[in-house]
């Protein structure tokens, strides 16, 4: 057995990187937005992670930190403090590490060897990828949707956990109170969030993964053993 490491490519480059992270920001933030009536229904949390996944945890924690420093400070629904924004942005780096993680198991093995197509939209402009992703998401395999979700509620449970903690972490008297009371008056928002969640990451995540994939995106200089 040898590890094999791909050959650099245009993704490897800084302005690339700096480019799939003002991109994928600006895609949370409108997505965030637009989605600025349903509490705490979001796919910010999904796009980190596929950032992740795709590209490293590096890009996918410098999407989920530009993210919440704009959406923390421009909310129509309030100013979060320096405290409060600190842990969400802790939390949000929970998808990222999710991503990476998951990307180097069996699961992203496999998914890292699904091959460009060239009938496949190249980044050329052209929105066919957008028209496919539907028909990925309705051709889904079951057992790698599956995993996904789990993954993806983990992550959300564990971010909720702790921004409901930080929540109350200056309303009460110690930190024990801080997380069953800011867990227990949480748990309506926390249902909505990982219901809303494991569907996002069961269904979106894979599709756009696998649909990258067959563009020839991500998974650039990954280690192999063959």
């Amino acid at each position: 057995m040898s590890s094999q490491l791909s050959p650099p490519t245009v993704f490897d480059r800084p302005s690339t990187k700096a480019m799939i992270v003002s991109v994928f920001t600006a895609l949370s933030l409108a997505t965030n937005y637009a989605l600025i009536g349903f509490q705490n229904v979001k796919l910010m949390d999904t796009l980190v992670f596929i950032v992740a996944f795709l590209f490293g945890v590096r890009l996918g924690i410098g999407v989920a930190v530009s993210t919440w420093l704009v959406y923390g400070l421009v909310n129509p629904n309030g100013v979060d403090g320096p405290i409060i924004l600190s842990f969400l942005i802790l939390g949000e780096c929970f998808y990222a590490l999710s991503g990476a993680i998951l990307s180097r198991t069996s699961v992203g093995q496999e998914l890292s060897k699904v091959k460009p197509t060239d009938d496949s939209p190249r980044i050329t402009g052209r929105t066919g990828v957008f028209r496919s992703l539907g028909r990925r998401i309705r051709i889904l395999n079951p057992t790698r949707s599956l995993v996904f979700a789990l993954v993806g509620l983990q992550a959300t449970f564990g971010y909720d956990l702790l921004t409901n903690f930080a929540s109350w972490v200056f309303l009460t008297t110690s930190l024990y109170q801080a997380f069953i009371i800011g867990n227990i008056i949480g748990a309506p928002f926390s249902v909505a969030h990982e219901s809303s969640n494991t569907i996002f990451f069961a269904t979106v995540a894979p599709a756009v993964i696998v649909a990258a994939r067959r563009m020839g995106i991500g998974f650039h200089a990954r280690g192999r053993v063959n």
